[in-house]
């Protein structure tokens, strides 16, 4: 007499918990690999906020800025120290000590 070979019976529930099993077990791997990337790119994201804060904050005083140039008084201090100009009714004074 011939031994008959067991045949095995898979089923479609069987198979259906291994696609599952090894798609998990897939997506938690490609997961953990992907980690360091995800925190570089957190990292540089922070950096890109800071950077648009920052240059939110000087348009900010760019805009300040552009209102008071029209003004006397911007146009008086520039006179003042970017030219070294004075009133005519004004004295100056002249430290020659050196202190």
């Amino acid at each position: 007499m011939k031994k008959k070979r067991p045949v095995f019976k898979i089923n479609i529930m069987t198979c259906l918990v291994l696609v599952t099993v090894v798609a998990s077990f897939t997506m938690v791997v490609k997961g953990i690999m992907y980690q360091p990337a995800v925190a570089a790119n957190e990292e540089k994201a922070a950096l890109i906020r800071e950077s648009i804060e920052y240059e939110n904050r000087r348009i900010e005083e760019i805009d300040s800025m552009m209102q008071k140039v029209g003004t006397d008084e911007y146009i008086e201090k520039v006179a003042r120290e970017k030219l070294g100009m004075i009133k005519s009714d004004e004295i100056v004074f002249v430290d020659i000590s050196g202190q």
